[in-house]
């Protein structure tokens, strides 16, 4: 199948290539042969970039119910056009493997493109925000009510989530009269997010938002994430992440919010496969971005998107707590 994505990065000049700046929204169909996103691939608008997506999740005779669900990828700092890409595509194919008819649709927002530069990628990914929701999750959501109301999901990686975060604050702040305030999503998915866990805590500003617009939030975290210990945050916020330490314990958590540590899982896995499996992780930290090649965390992700389970139910993690639950280490036959 052809990628989608709501790209909102600059275009080099002179050149069929995206930069590193923030861009208006270019809406891209990337044919299932190309391995990395160019402007000579924007169709010719947001309206018919989505008549594109829905004609492919909901090809005729398809009956109603079923429809794939559609998926916002929001990926993480130092992320790369081509590498976001083929994380984007990795999610979709493991998802359908199991079982769950999805499209997976990239939110590309410029990085610099280099490690060190946090604090720009961080400047950057505030800045582009407004426009995952502005540009993408509600004109699709309208789109689709009158005929075809498709599933919409979100699932972002490490500095994904920050914009995620960013994004429903900006567009519910901001109470755009263009813009339905109403609007709805079914899951939030977050892994190895770059945000504080204090802001998770109940009624909390920074997240009301979130938690208004969505049926669920799963958080995956681990304590051993190298890439969100505080020494690697650059001084701009040295609070503990929840991609690395989870969701508050000393307060209540929101009732939509599910904490999954995926840690034991992560220690789990042999050195010696961390290394020859896991090294296509493009960011040089496998504790960071582990979970994009690991079978559990798919199996459990598949479950969470799904939604058919209560939390509770689902057979890759072990509760712990009342939305507290630990992934498995292994698969039980």
């Amino acid at each position: 199948m052809n990628s989608y994505i709501l790209c909102v990065r600059d275009k080099a000049s002179g050149e069929d290539k995206f930069g590193s700046g923030l861009g208006s929204a270019s809406y891209l169909e990337v044919p299932d042969g190309a391995n990395v996103p160019l402007p000579s691939q924007k169709v010719g608008g947001v309206k018919e970039w989505l008549d594109r997506i829905v004609k492919q999740a909901s090809p005729p005779g398809t009956e109603s119910g079923n429809e794939l669900d559609i998926i916002f990828f929001v990926h993480g700092y130092n992320t790369d056009p081509e590498e976001a890409l083929k994380r984007q595509r990795q999610v979709e194919k493991e998802l359908r493997n199991r079982g769950f008819q999805c499209m997976v649709i990239g939110f590309d927002w410029p990085t610099g493109g280099s490690a060190v530069l946090y604090e720009y990628d961080r400047f950057e990914a505030q800045s582009a925000a407004s426009l995952l929701v502005k540009g993408g999750i509600i004109p699709f959501a309208n789109y689709t009510l009158k005929d075809c109301p498709i599933n919409i999901h979100v699932m972002a990686h490490s500095m994904g989530g920050f914009v995620v975060r960013e994004a429903f604050r900006a567009v519910d702040k901001g109470r755009n009269s263009d813009l339905a305030n109403d609007w709805r999503i079914g899951q939030v998915v977050l892994f190895a997010a770059d945000i504080s866990s204090d802001c998770f805590a109940l009624n909390d500003t920074e997240m009301v938002p979130v938690f208004d617009h969505c049926g669920r939030l799963t958080n995956y975290f681990s304590g051993y994430d190298e890439a969100l210990a505080v020494s690697n945050i650059k001084n701009i916020d040295i609070s503990s992440r929840v991609g690395r330490v989870g969701m508050p314990a000393d307060t209540p958590a929101h009732e939509k919010a599910v904490d999954v540590d995926c840690g034991p899982r992560y220690v789990a896995i042999p050195e010696d496969k961390r290394k020859k499996d896991l090294e296509k992780v493009v960011d040089g930290m496998v504790s960071h971005s582990w979970y994009l090649e690991d079978s559990i965390w798919y199996d459990d992700l598949a479950y969470t998107l799904k939604g058919q389970m209560d939390r509770n139910s689902i057979p890759t993690r072990t509760r712990v707590g009342p939305n507290d639950f630990v992934l498995v280490t292994q698969v039980v036959s």
